[in-house]
């Protein structure tokens, strides 16, 4: 599953341009399932060590989160509040630990949930198209804090993150968003000397909605079009075949000479 999601994300950021909103904020909430890993668990009791003690097995949880963030053009910055809920199937009990409680080894089915309450900054990359597909790849760093069976703890996490994102509107783009989550150890203690520490991994597959404030685009400018030529002026043809304006005069055509008188016929005698 892990292998489909992340060729699915990079197929589709390959295939499409990317969006990005120059020079604005932005606010969105993202949700969909969640992949959680098997959780190792190393156990101290009463002072011995029990690498991977315990382990927990997880059907599909959820995975929200809401964000808030400024495109900077190419380059974005963004706060994340996420929520995580783990659903516990089945724990094994590893045969050393087991003889050391005295209780039965192996499988147990377990019904059980866990919460996951994130706090992240994440830094992305955006490529492609302001007004349609969009792509974009990062990271994050933060907190958790991690309650499950009872205990709780805090611990440092940072995630990868990749994407795509669809521009509907002026200022809305939904989208489909991978996230891989992991923690440090974080460790559940009790007063009765027995601990456990363990470091939890995630695999998300998000829809996203998102709201731009970007600006609507300016109106264009109205350039008033160039005046007709004037029409050209009107002529006339003189009998010489010149053509002139018709306000000025045609020249004289040459006056002929009158034909010669006939001579006179002499007279016969």
């Amino acid at each position: 599953m892990r292998r489909y999601l992340l060729a699915a994300v990079a197929a589709a950021a390959i295939a499409t341009p990317a969006l990005a909103r120059d020079g604005s904020p932005y606010v969105g909430i993202e949700g969909g399932a969640m992949i959680v890993e098997d959780l190792d668990f190393d156990v101290d009791s009463d002072g011995t060590d029990f690498n991977d003690g315990l382990r927990l097995d997880f059907d599909y949880g959820l995975d929200v989160d809401a964000i808030a963030g400024y495109d900077f053009g190419a380059f974005r910055l963004e706060g994340e509040i996420g929520y995580k809920r783990l659903n516990v199937d089945e724990a094994r009990i590893s045969s050393a630990l087991a003889a050391d409680l005295g209780v039965p080894s192996g499988d147990f089915d377990v019904s059980d949930n866990g919460r996951v309450l994130s706090l992240m900054a994440n830094a992305l990359l955006d490529f492609g198209d302001d007004n349609g597909w969009s792509g974009y790849v990062g990271g994050g760093i933060g907190r958790a804090r991690v309650r499950l069976a009872g205990e709780r703890d805090s611990a440092f996490a940072w995630q990868g993150i990749a994407g795509v994102r669809r521009a509907i509107s002026d200022n809305i783009d939904v989208g489909l968003k991978y996230r891989y989550f992991r923690t440090s150890d974080f460790d559940f203690d009790d007063d009765d000397g027995f601990g456990s520490r363990a470091k939890l991994r995630t695999h998300s597959l998000l829809a996203s909605l998102i709201f731009n404030f970007a600006p609507p685009p300016p109106p264009p400018v109205f350039v008033e079009p160039a005046p007709p030529p004037p029409p050209p002026p009107a002529t006339q043809t003189c009998f010489d075949g010149s053509v002139i304006l018709a306000t000025d005069i045609c020249p004289q055509p040459p006056v002929e000479a009158p034909p010669p008188p006939p001579e006179p016929i002499p007279e016969r005698g």
